[in-house]
């Protein structure tokens, strides 16, 4: 005797099937807190990040509804502690009033609760586990495909290294900001309902450096010659990938997360009377300027006025 149930599409797609798992809408996530927003500087519209909760036994597929769709939007972080699975999510700019839903999905099996007695359940052949039930709203996708951000980050392209500065130079000339750089793909839909589900992956931290210099002649009398100078003033930003959907399409860009300055001067020897060498500095980048994890994501774009 045959078993099973297949519900196949007109491009011959399995929809649904008595051995792959369907995901459903397990509810959404509870808003917790945030950390106050911070202004990234150097060009950069600053960025805030909320803190979410949910509760299960499975593990959760998050998509973000933007409440705000002109801003950037990406999950930093998911990690589960017991059944509790908590979600950073970081937005571009610092208003705390509009922050973004998540809207959460698992397997049909672990949902549960429903009173509703109408629907299709879909059974894997060991007659226990849920593939599919419609009574718990199974994720429909919309849209989809894969994509990169701009593989430079910030307005002014990639800061670079120059040197013939004055020594103990230290102005900025480098536009930090990333909202022009972005790379789009083209969705449909009523863009204010859609959400969207992509893995934030990529990230760098990126500097503009400037190398001063002066020599400084040293009289005949304390030994002749140059008593050389030199400093460095580096500002760096660090950026995460992040995402937006605007009518017709779906961006993947650049989010501001953290940024700062470090600045060194140092002078050798005067000569015989000029005394000795010497110098200052002050600040660190976090790590070595670099990008990683640089790759085209695949993301998924849904419609949440179909899960209340």
């Amino acid at each position: 005797m045959s078993y099973g149930f297949s519900a196949i599409n007109t491009s011959g797609q399995v929809i649904i099937s008595d051995e792959m798992e369907n995901l459903h809408f397990l509810g959404k996530a509870t808003l917790n807190s945030n950390d106050g927003g911070g202004h990234n500087n150097y060009g950069s519209d600053g960025r805030i990040i909320f803190t979410y909760t949910i509760t299960t036994s499975a593990t959760p597929l998050v998509f973000i509804k933007p409440t705000d769709y002109a801003r950037w939007h990406a999950v930093l972080t998911q990690s589960v502690s017991g059944s509790t699975w908590t979600f950073d999510v970081i937005v571009s700019g610092t208003s705390s009033s509009n922050p973004p839903e998540l809207f959460c999905f698992v397997n049909a099996n672990s949902t549960s609760g429903t009173t509703s007695t109408h629907g299709l359940v879909v059974w894997k052949s060991d007659g226990t586990t849920r593939t599919f039930d419609s009574r718990y709203n199974p994720l429909v996708v919309t849209g989809g495909g894969t994509i990169a951000p701009d593989s430079c980050p910030s307005n002014d392209g990639c800061p670079t290294t120059t040197s013939g500065h004055p020594w103990n130079y230290n102005t900025l000339d480098h536009d930090f900001g990333s909202e022009n750089q972005y790379n789009s793909s083209a969705i449909s839909g009523t863009y204010t309902d859609l959400m969207f589900s992509a893995p934030s992956l990529v990230q760098g931290v990126y500097k503009r450096q400037a190398e001063g210099y002066k020599c400084s002649s040293i009289p005949w009398y304390e030994g002749g010659g140059c008593q050389p100078h030199w400093s460095t003033a580096m500002w760096w930003f660090m950026y995460r990938g992040g995402f937006r959907i605007r009518s017709g399409y779906f961006d993947a860009g650049w989010i501001g997360y953290s940024s700062g300055y470090s600045f060194s001067s140092t002078f050798e020897s005067g000569g015989w009377f000029g005394g000795g060498g010497g110098g200052y500095s002050t600040g660190s980048m976090p790590y070595t300027a670099k990008t990683i994890n640089y790759t085209s994501n695949a993301y998924m774009i849904a419609d949440s006025t179909r899960y209340g």
